[in-house]
């Protein structure tokens, strides 16, 4: 398996020298996807939106040829980050995989099977792209003075500042990179188990909250409202696939202006049941 993570560490660094992205680049993941649909010649649409499953991060899907990445806005905006990074290497390497299965799901980190090799490399990917590990080990040793002073949940909120992520990311790339070891990850991620600690922490240093919170809102653009509308009006799209995108829209078709009562298939129905309760 390693030989595979380094492989994606090192298609993660040429992909930010190609791009000339820098060492700290979350803040830029939307202007990426753009430059995407350009340098790649695809089509890419982004909808963030709430799951009712939290160990389901988001999903990619080909649809009419456009690839559709959807995020959970259930789980925090770094989480989300780390998501989108996630992705773009599934639109880079596993293109024709992602055509050929319609819809790839992504569950949260912690749930990747280590033998899904297609899943790691892609987490090993977004680390990287994300939280460089040459950048983050000398910020480390900078910030504790090259091991002279304890690494504490303080510094870690910096780097999560720094590096616009999720603070249990930043933890887990430190354990990756060899800085800490999983007694010290464990004791460092006891402050995201205490109800407001870690708000407090990031407060107190004068950042705002905002990685560490949920948006729990649904981002579907009008222009994109409207492509879901002109291909059900011309039979592109049934009433099934409407059913399945709007459940992962925490809704239903009929929300958005669609005929109510239109008959769908029983599969359709436990899909939509499964999501909405």
């Amino acid at each position: 398996m390693n030989e595979f993570l380094t492989l994606a560490y090192d298609r993660a660094v040429n992909f930010r020298d190609k791009y000339g992205l820098g060492n700290y680049c979350a803040n830029q993941l939307l202007e990426i996807l753009d430059r995407l649909e350009i340098t790649e010649r695809i089509s890419v649409k982004l909808i963030r939106t709430p799951f009712n499953d939290l160990n389901l991060a988001g999903f990619i899907g080909y649809k009419h040829e456009t690839f559709v990445i959807v995020t959970n806005t259930n789980l925090t905006l770094g989480s989300e980050r780390f998501t989108i990074a996630h992705e773009i290497y599934h639109l880079l390497e596993n293109r024709v995989f992602i055509k050929e299965n319609s819809i790839i799901e992504e569950m949260i980190e912690s749930t990747v099977s280590i033998n899904d090799v297609k899943e790691v490399m892609a987490n090993a990917f977004a680390a990287e792209l994300l939280m460089p590990k040459k950048d983050i080990c000398n910020s480390i040793d900078e910030i504790t003075q090259n091991g002279k002073k304890p690494l504490d949940s303080m510094m870690v909120v910096r780097l999560q500042q720094k590096y616009g992520v999720d603070y249990t990311a930043i933890v887990k790339r430190l354990y990756e990179t060899g800085k800490v070891n999983k007694q010290e990850q464990d004791k460092l991620n006891e402050c995201v188990s205490v109800d407001g600690e870690l708000e407090r922490i990031t407060k107190s240093l004068g950042y705002t909250n905002k990685l560490n919170t949920p948006s729990k809102a649904t981002y579907l653009f009008q222009n994109d409202l409207e492509i879901l509308k002109e291909n059900y009006d011309n039979g592109y799209t049934s009433y099934d696939d409407l059913v399945r995108i709007f459940s992962y829209l925490g809704c239903e078709p009929e929300k958005f202006g669609y005929e109510d009562g239109i008959d769908i298939t029983d599969d359709a129905k436990d899909f939509m049941k499964s999501l909405l309760e």
